[in-house]
């Protein structure tokens, strides 16, 4: 009976394996600026950083600085800022996407190239410019910069909009200014089961 059990176990695990090995598929690059230094594409993400609060918050690893060595199909040697990159026929629509970045930063581009890169994508929603209720809640943030009742209050109303993802670099912010925020702590809890499902 072991020996069959066993048996089983070696031959489907590996056909377990394959059918879970995620294949390259294209995905929409989304650069705002670049250059021959780091300092260069740097410069452009800074440039972005007071206009666009997911930009200044995020820890996800993007935005950030990269090399254009690292992804197929770029021109080599050079430093570009991404924003992040965007699986093609995923959730995300690159033309509203780029529409909204383009208000920020208007020498922003997609390019399609072909790899496995997860779903690092920005949220467009970050980049559009705010609604009636969100603006005070910004208004708020910069007036209180350090203030995690204001990442609170904005991460709480985000995550009633279902911008969750944004909602998560919020309260992260509301947490690093005050790790005993009782609410905010009481929030990723909740942020950590929505994004789950």
């Amino acid at each position: 009976m072991t020996s069959r059990l066993l048996l089983l176990l070696c031959v489907c695990l590996p056909f377990t394996a394959l059918a879970q090995a995620p294949k390259p598929g294209p995905f929409d690059i989304v650069i705002v600026g670049g250059g021959k230094t780091e300092e260069e594409a740097q410069a452009a993400l800074d440039k972005l950083k007071p206009k666009v609060l997911w930009v200044r918050l995020s820890t996800t690893g993007f935005p950030g600085v990269e090399k254009s060595d690292n992804y197929p199909g770029l021109n080599k040697g050079l430093y570009i800022a991404v924003l992040g990159l965007c699986p093609k026929g995923g959730d995300t629509d690159i033309k509203k996407l780029m529409k909204a970045v383009k208000a920020h930063a208007p020498g922003a581009y997609s390019k399609t190239i072909k790899g496995q890169y997860g779903n690092p994508c920005p949220p467009d929603s970050a980049f559009l410019p705010p609604d009636a209720e969100e603006k005070p809640l910004l208004d708020r943030i910069a007036k209180e910069p350090n203030s995690a009742d204001a990442f609170y209050a904005y991460a709480a109303h985000l995550k009633e909009e279902g911008r969750l993802g944004e909602s998560q670099v919020m309260v992260d912010e509301a947490l690093r200014l005050n790790p005993n925020h009782a609410e905010a702590r009481s929030l990723t809890e909740v942020l950590m089961v929505l994004m789950t499902d």
